[in-house]
């Protein structure tokens, strides 16, 4: 099991080399379209994700805000597939 921690140390270090921001200065308050990632980038971000972690996404009624919401939208995936959490 990943604990958070580990998990969102994962998670930026996926995360697209172009942001506007270096990934230093991100937090999960980071607003997504303030340090360039917009709703394709988040899109683009989440197949990777699948591929790196062997999930799959549910679509969400509310798209993410800031990158904790990306992050729990993950997490959320991690643990609904038996074994991965």
């Amino acid at each position: 099991m990943l604990k958070n921690n580990e998990l969102e140390k994962r998670l930026f270090s996926l995360l697209p080399k172009e942001l506007k921001l270096p990934h230093e200065q991100l937090t999960r308050e980071s607003q997504l379209l303030e340090i360039g990632f917009d709703s394709l980038a988040v899109i683009e971000f989440k197949f990777e994700v699948e591929e790196a972690f062997g999930i799959r996404f549910t679509q969400s009624d509310t798209p993410p805000v800031t990158l904790g919401e990306v992050f729990d939208q993950i997490e959320e995936a991690i643990n609904m597939v038996p074994g991965k959490s």
